[in-house]
């Protein structure tokens, strides 16, 4: 069994016994941490302030905002404050759950 960690409308974190590792599942991304990359990616997600980041990019072309960057130049995730805020919950320790068992039986999630 999976145990649940958080969970939103459109996401939700989640740790897997058989790999180890924990998931991150928001709308079309997915994203799987060790323990110590997820503490880092948790630290940095709640530290944007996407007020500020709106009003940087007001110009920019993109209809979402907020950009944070995912690896190298070529690659980046783009928010609008609403799915900021929708995140940083999920992410928010107030809302970890560990004991909530999911019905999943392995974490092969590869299309091999």
């Amino acid at each position: 069994m999976i145990n649940l960690i958080s969970q939103t409308e459109n996401g939700r974190v989640f740790r897997c016994p058989t790999c180890k590792l924990i998931h991150f599942e928001y709308k079309n991304l997915n994203f799987n941490f060790t323990n110590k990359e997820y503490n880092f990616f948790v630290n940095y997600m709640l530290e944007i302030d996407g007020d500020y980041w709106e009003i940087k990019n007001a110009n920019s072309y993109f209809k979402r905002k907020i950009f944070i960057p995912a690896g190298n130049n070529n690659f980046n995730i783009i928010l609008n404050k609403k799915e900021l805020i929708e995140i940083k919950k999920l992410l928010s320790k107030s809302h970890i759950n560990p004991k909530t068992p999911l019905n999943i039986f392995n974490c092969n999630f590869s299309n091999n």
